[in-house]
């Protein structure tokens, strides 16, 4: 543990941010399984977005629900991981950086339409269920493709959201240090 103290102070504080971000992604994700089989939920993501941490009651100034809080570590560990290993990047060859930057591209592609789909339907269901007056959005699933696995859509959107930030980010900051390099 005392590697992770040494440095400049903006390293300490990557690698800081980098172990909290990591230590709510375990603790989040362990959470939402426990939970999910110890309650027989059967809707993938369900568990991380009915509650509020920490509970309102107990501080009503400051609560997120988990999937908000995997979120933002999820953002969080890539953008400190990137940073702290910007030397490691730099020294990857040139082949090696545009097999990832064309990976990043397919990847963020296929985001950018789940985030939008989600986004659309989820649209949708909240105008169907104000108009049946059960509105509750953090309730809304995504039966598609498969009904046997229906999506929590908070869940799926904010997971999908998180993965076309990472794609953006990553392969501007790969953009970034080519160009800094020439």
């Amino acid at each position: 543990m005392v590697a992770i103290f040494t440095g400049d102070k903006t390293t300490k504080l990557y690698k800081i941010l980098a172990l909290f971000s990591l230590s709510i992604i375990l603790i989040t994700s362990i959470y939402g399984i426990v939970m999910a089989i110890y309650r027989g939920i059967e809707v993938v993501g369900e568990t991380l977005v009915d509650v509020e941490f920490p509970p309102i009651h107990i501080f009503p100034f400051f609560y997120m629900k988990p999937v908000t809080w995997l979120n933002f570590a999820i953002i969080t560990l890539t953008y400190s991981s990137l940073e702290l290993g910007t030397a490691v990047i730099a020294k990857l060859s040139e082949f090696k950086k545009n097999l990832i930057k064309l990976s990043l591209f397919v990847l963020g592609s296929l985001a950018v339409y789940e985030t939008l789909f989600n986004f659309t339907l989820w649209s949708g269901l909240i105008s169907r269920d104000s108009i049946k007056e059960s509105l509750n959005p953090d309730l809304i699933i995504n039966p598609f493709p498969n009904p046997d696995i229906p999506w929590n859509i908070v869940f799926s959107t904010k997971l999908y959201l998180a993965i076309l930030i990472i794609c953006v980010y990553t392969f501007y900051f790969i953009k970034k240090i080519e160009s800094n390099s020439k």
